[in-house]
């Protein structure tokens, strides 16, 4: 990625490749050459470091277009990858959590500073029509562990009470997720739970610069130069079947990603961040 890319539109960058057909390629490359010669120029000492810092948030909150995502490798849910040194290769478990388990796991997540966070609810197919079906499924995920909360039938009640320890006003364990604001809600109205603390990737992305709200797939593609898979009819599929049934691996393997990808993201970023701490915009210096 380079500074034009980031002041190049992904659909402008599309209608100069329709434009220019088998020539784009060559295009792009001299444009990235000619502007690599130009920072080396200008760039000495004093300026070295913020200019790296500039290179590093452009990169960051510049939107890939899905012909450069679709040419990346896929994210892996099994094991970590691209994140930090000390967590990249470790293994990683889903599960599907019973009541019988309940305990265990909550002691495992009240030992975590930090979670991946997510909610899958069932789809409403009335056009204009606000979903406001209830959660039916939340999904946890720690550095070796991803756990699905079936919200159905009878795992709500004490689902619930034990949920409410670890993702409430009283814990100290900061959720992290993409598009928070809906998940908020829907906890606040589904099971009374007050989503606290939390830290929405997209307001982290928005103030190191992002125009709009990039979305997981794009902050993965950004941050660990990873493509998430994204299925509209996984995510249209039935959340909320009985207990006596199983989801299906498609939407275990889909509802583990966005929770999984939320925390690695968050991990990476911050180890691509640490070397400019000096250089932060003062609103994630306050909050970090």
């Amino acid at each position: 990625m380079s500074l034009y890319k980031f002041g190049l539109a992904a659909d402008k960058s599309v209608l100069l490749r329709q434009a220019l057909g088998a020539e784009a390629d060559a295009y792009f490359a001299a444009m990235e050459s000619a502007e690599q010669a130009f920072l080396s120029s200008i760039t000495n000492e004093k300026n070295q470091q913020k200019l790296d810092w500039l290179l590093l948030r452009t990169n960051l909150i510049c939107r890939m277009s899905d012909r450069d995502i679709a040419r990346l490798s896929d994210y892996r849910i099994d094991k970590t990858q691209k994140v930090t040194d000390n967590l990249n290769g470790k293994s990683r478990q889903i599960v599907i959590v019973t009541v019988e388990a309940l305990a265990a796991v909550i002691d495992d997540i009240k030992a975590q500073q930090w979670v991946g966070f997510d909610t899958e609810t069932a789809a409403t197919f009335e056009k204009g029509r606000r979903n406001t079906n209830p959660i039916s499924l939340i999904q946890i995920a720690t550095s070796s562990h991803c756990y699905l909360f079936r919200m159905v039938g009878s795992n709500i009640l004490p689902f619930k009470t034990a949920l409410t320890e670890v993702l409430g006003e009283d814990s100290n364990i900061v959720k992290i997720g993409i598009g928070l604001r809906s998940d908020v809600n829907a906890v606040k109205r589904d099971f009374g739970i007050a989503l606290n603390p939390i830290l929405d990737l997209n307001w982290l992305m928005n103030q190191l610069g992002a125009a709009k709200q990039m979305g997981t797939v794009q902050i993965a593609a950004t941050v660990l130069a990873l493509k998430l898979p994204k299925s509209k009819r996984v995510t249209l599929s039935n959340w909320a079947i009985p207990l006596d049934k199983s989801l299906s691996a498609e939407q275990i393997n889909y509802a583990a990603g966005d929770a999984l990808a939320a925390l690695d993201i968050f991990h990476a970023l911050f180890e691509q961040l640490s070397a400019y701490k000096a250089l932060w915009p003062k609103s994630i210096q306050q909050r970090f």
